[in-house]
């Protein structure tokens, strides 16, 4: 409902006083009284008498002081005061802390910079729109806002946060929208948000992601899209429930081979417009429905002859692969067990860990191993697909780990070595 202005009328917003004679022009909204005057005249009182407010300062007060008592005529679910050019919100905000059923404040499409510490008093909040102002830091004054749950600051002057506690307090965050930044890198508290489901931070200058994104398990979306991200950390594989990636227009060199650890969540995967030349090892244990991968440098299938000699190899990788390999076919006897000996040995535990199984012989290895490639059938492989595949790119690579040149030149398997030119 739009509001309407007398030009010649104020409103001022003073604590009601039961004390205070009745007047034929006053009216009682919420235990507050809003007061007519027939002037645009300011009056300072007690709590600003230290303040001095500029002209602009003062006009818009009176605007906002306006708009807040029309609201207090009602029970508004949300205050809206959007597209105003408003550079500055005063205290008297903290007006609306009256209306209980308050849920939404909608401050788009203005010139803020700064929320006056008021805004805290406004407990009940649960939506928060700052998006199209000037904002170069996340307020922190919304941390004192116990309810919130979708925060848009998409289209402020964010830059790079990783200095500040920015969301030590907002960690009953579901929706957080930051588009249209200049942000570069997120602080490590981003961890902190363990209840988000929505996270987009498209069109921004992102160099990186912190690990503690890991933290975030209940992500559903992800959305970096228009980056400048050359990896992903590790721990995005932590991020079990998340059903979208987007990562297309970044500078993406590889996927982390813990991506497939989404294998039963990730049905969106976005990775266009990136320098991506091979896909993880396992990729093709997700269960995508979409998958969108144009403008890759990916290998392509042109294979040549080639056969390999054997490699001699080093004595931890011996031991490490003999280990490795009794662990999988323990021998019984009236020694202590090698598994046994191994859980008092942390240094062995910490090298072994780091073993992985080659994708022929299912035998493991440490440091040594052969990359390879193996071509895969989009359509075939993700069955579930809703999009229809370019031809082109309806073969992709992926990474295959072999442990050793003879498993490479053993016949009976698909897998090709990597040639890059």
């Amino acid at each position: 409902m739009p509001l309407l202005y007398d030009n010649n009328m104020k409103f001022e917003l003073e604590n009601f006083d039961d004390d205070d004679d009745d007047d034929d022009y006053d009216e009682h909204c919420h235990g507050l009284l809003i007061r007519r005057k027939t002037s645009y005249t300011t009056r300072v009182n007690k709590s600003s008498s230290k303040t001095s407010l500029s002209a602009r300062q003062q006009s818009e007060t009176i605007y906002v002081d306006q708009a807040i008592a029309c609201a207090l005529k009602s029970r508004p679910k949300a205050f809206h005061y959007t597209q105003k050019n408003l550079q500055y919100l005063p205290p008297s905000i903290q007006h609306l802390a009256v209306c209980n059923s308050l849920r939404e404040l909608d401050l788009y499409g203005n010139q803020l910079k700064s929320l006056p510490n008021e805004i805290g008093k406004l407990k009940s909040i649960e939506i928060c729109n700052l998006g199209n102002n000037h904002f170069e830091d996340l307020p922190i004054v919304l941390g004192l806002l116990p309810n919130l749950t979708k925060l848009l600051l998409f289209n402020n002057h964010l830059g790079n946060l990783s200095s500040s506690l920015s969301f030590s307090k907002l960690n009953n965050l579901r929706i957080l929208n930051l588009n249209n930044n200049s942000i570069t890198h997120l602080p490590t508290d981003i961890g902190i948000l363990i209840n988000l489901e929505i996270l987009s931070i498209e069109h921004n200058k992102l160099i990186e992601l912190p690990r503690e994104i890991g933290l975030c398990i209940h992500l559903i979306e992800l959305h970096l899209g228009y980056n400048h991200l050359t990896k992903l950390p590790l721990e995005i594989g932590y991020l079990i429930e998340l059903k979208q990636l987007i990562l297309h227009r970044n500078n993406l060199l590889e996927l982390p081979e813990s991506i497939t650890n989404l294998k039963n969540s990730l049905k969106l995967l976005d990775i266009a417009c990136n320098n991506l030349r091979i896909f993880p090892s396992k990729f093709h244990t997700l269960n995508l429905n979409e998958f969108y991968t144009e403008n890759n440098p990916l290998l392509e299938h042109t294979p040549i002859h080639s056969i390999q000699e054997n490699e001699i190899l080093t004595l931890k990788e011996l031991c490490a692969r003999r280990s490795m390999n009794e662990l999988r076919n323990p021998t019984y006897d009236f020694q202590p067990t090698l598994r046994e000996r191994i859980q008092h040995n942390k240094k062995a535990k910490d090298i072994l860990i780091q073993c992985t199984e080659c994708q022929f012989c299912h035998n493991y290895f440490l440091n040594t191993w052969l990359e390879c490639v193996e071509f895969i059938d989009v359509q075939r492989t993700f069955k579930g697909m809703k999009n229809n595949i370019n031809p082109a790119l309806a073969i992709i690579p992926q990474r295959v780990l072999l442990c050793s040149y003879e498993c490479f030149n053993t016949p009976g398997h698909n897998y090709y070595g990597v040639a890059f030119t």
